[in-house]
């Protein structure tokens, strides 16, 4: 039987950190394209116009983050983590495994590069499948 603890724990720990960051988007998605929310920055905007941001492009920046999609963002990231899963609960061919691993880090590099949110469990997938890939396994 072969032993590959820390290629399972690296990506158990990959699909986990996804799974938590696809919540952090969901959330901030709902929050910010909520109408009260823009109101109470536009309220708080007026109260306190000291601020060292123009209120044209603090617009412009809320326009543009409001027109994110973070719903698919959001699938998109779940997505991956079943990638890893897949990866994880593969009983034989740690090559496919390996492969699986990388094609989700291929994927979270191609579709998310503009956001470093999911860098760190993209990275845990990467090592994972590199040592899925390159590492003998120990034998018992």
């Amino acid at each position: 039987m072969k032993q590959r603890k820390p290629e399972k724990i690296l990506t158990i720990c990959g699909t986990v950190l996804f799974v938590i960051g696809s919540g952090l988007v969901f959330l901030f998605g709902t929050v910010i394209t909520n109408t009260d929310f823009e109101t109470f920055l536009n309220q708080s905007m007026q109260q306190s116009p000291a601020q060292n941001i123009p209120e044209q492009e603090f617009q412009m920046f809320f326009e543009q983050a409001q027109s994110i999609n973070y719903g698919m963002h959001t699938g998109l990231m779940l997505l991956i983590a079943a990638v890893g899963v897949i990866a994880l609960l593969r009983r034989t061919g740690d090559i496919m495994s390996g492969i699986f691993l990388l094609a989700g880090t291929g994927l979270t590099v191609l579709i998310f590069w503009w956001l470093l949110l999911p860098f760190l469990p993209a990275l845990l997938y990467f090592i994972a499948g590199l040592m899925f890939l390159l590492r003998k396994p120990k034998t018992v």
